[in-house]
């Protein structure tokens, strides 16, 4: 007589138990789901609201005529960086709701991640057990900074999900070899990279690599699927991109890559992108994730080692961002989650011969570890409390006059502003930050009276709302007040008459 099947085995067991794991990871995302969108990036999380607000207005035929206006011109005024869908989408929700719901953004935003996992698991699944897939599922669901940052308003997470898509699509062309999964490969990847450029990196050298590295791969070089694919996941792109923005790419691209290149050269990039990454995942995570190619099968160390190199050809466009901004590091979630799973496979597969008492405290520590991140997660948006914002910014939108030109020294490039405030701003004066950017990329300002007249030609107020860099910039501020009245002052603000000088 044939023993029975463990319970862990069974079908039913696995699909409840990976249910389970995607529920807690949704739910994560969902709590504190009214709290203001300033918990992460708040700047890149009010853009996007700003984007979404301006569609509704614009939808909307109800809509009243000024409110209008003002969403349109301020939704207007925000730069292209890529195609606003997921900012489109999310305002279609507002018009089927009758309003607008801003953290309707974070619900699909989490549904969007939780699909990404099952993909991610589907990926894993075909070179490693199901409870190793699972401990790599579960780190691309748990780990904090992935319910942080998934959770908001910003077209990154849902890249995620498009890349991780992509991925899985690629496979099952290479399995099929049917047109329709070619066919579904090449718009999967084409939506990747149309929703962020950056996906490009990784994608390119994951479909190069599983192509070329297959036993058959010079045959495949002959193969019209092939082409039409590349041709699919390349037009809408190249459309929107290049022949679109044209000269705001080519902007992007000098900015951006071109005048902080010099950054690649110095060792303090790399030592700082090392804390990132280790401030972010842990470095040992990622020792680990370099183990796992190691030890992974070969089409799978293919796949790992493209999107890895993609990642780090990637930093290379982008060095000033790879530093600062966290949220350019949301593709390496998902590398580490499937470069885990060879070491977990392993691990489980020592686990089975051992003595139950050690299986079960295996799985405790498993547990442990998944119920500490989703704690720490929780004690995060527990301890971060915006719930007072939008009426401050409200009130200072208010006491702005309507009639004439803003510039401003305020949080987010004035997108707080123009969000909770209704009041959009002409022109930005620069931070610290920002002028520590221009000096790398070699554009600095360096006479200060003469950059003051240009800023301000044409501006009516002065707007003051970070006092901290006030303060740290004094030849602005001694300009301000010994040369412009206050117009008025309150909490949180300050607003010169540029019109009338003392």
């Amino acid at each position: 007589m044939n023993n029975p099947q463990p319970f862990y085995k069974r079908r039913f067991f696995q699909g409840a138990l990976l249910a389970l794991v995607i529920l807690c990871g949704f739910g994560i995302r969902i709590f504190d789901l009214t709290d203001p969108p300033l918990d992460f990036h708040p700047t890149r999380q009010l853009r996007s609201a700003i984007l979404a607000r301006s569609f509704y207005y614009e939808w909307n035929p109800s809509a009243d005529p000024v409110l209008r206006d003002k969403a349109v011109n301020m939704g207007n005024s925000l730069e292209v960086y890529e195609p606003p869908i997921l900012e489109a989408l999310v305002a279609g929700v507002y018009l089927m709701a009758g309003q607008e719901i801003w953290w309707v953004s974070r619900i699909l935003n989490a549904i969007f991640w939780c699909i990404g996992g099952l993909t991610l698991f589907w990926i894993a699944r075909r070179y490693a057990g199901f409870f190793a897939s699972l401990a790599g599922l579960a780190f691309y669901l748990y780990l904090p900074f992935s319910i942080l940052a998934s959770r908001s308003f910003q077209p990154d997470p849902w890249m995620v999900m498009w890349l991780l898509l992509s991925i899985a699509s690629l496979m099952r062309w290479m399995d099929t070899h049917r047109w329709i999964d070619a066919v579904t490969a090449g718009l999967l990847a084409g939506m990747a990279v149309l929703v962020k450029m950056i996906t490009v990196f990784p994608l390119v050298l994951i479909w190069a690599g599983v192509i070329l590295f297959r036993k058959d791969g010079r045959l495949w070089l002959r193969k019209p699927q092939l082409y039409a694919a590349v041709g699919l996941a390349a037009v809408p792109s190249v459309i929107f991109y290049i022949i679109n923005l044209g000269q705001r790419s080519s902007s992007f691209f000098s900015f951006w890559t071109v005048a902080l290149s010099h950054l690649v050269l110095e060792s303090n990039f790399y030592a700082d992108w090392l804390v990132m990454l280790h401030n972010q995942f842990a470095l040992t995570n990622i020792l680990l994730s370099l183990l796992g190619i190691a030890l992974a099968k070969r089409e799978f160390k293919v796949v790992l080692t493209g999107g890895w190199i993609g990642y780090f050809i990637y930093g290379l466009f982008f060095p000033y961002q790879m530093v600062t901004h966290e949220y350019y590091h949301l593709m390496v979630i998902p590398l580490i989650g499937l470069s885990l799973t060879p070491v977990a496979d392993a691990l489980f597969s020592r686990l089975e011969v051992q003595h139950w008492f050690w299986q079960t405290v295996a799985v405790g520590v498993l547990i442990c570890a998944s119920g500490y991140c989703l704690y720490v997660s929780r004690s995060v948006m527990v301890a971060q409390n915006y719930a007072g914002e939008p009426l401050a910014w409200k009130k200072i939108g208010e006491a702005i006059p309507a009639d004439g030109k803003l510039i401003a020294l305020t949080s987010e490039y004035g997108n707080r502003l123009m969000y909770y405030g209704w009041r959009g701003i002409a022109g930005y004066w620069p931070d610290s930050g920002d002028l520590r950017l221009f000096n790398l990329a070699g554009s600095a300002p360096t006479d200060f009276e003469s950059y003051f007249k240009d800023k301000t030609s044409g501006m009516d107020y002065f707007l003051i709302t970070m006092f901290s860099e006030f303060d740290a910039q004094p030849d602005l501020k001694n300009e301000l007040t010994s040369k412009y009245p206050v117009l008025s002052e309150g909490d949180g603000y300050l607003l010169f008459d540029l019109r009338h000088p003392k």
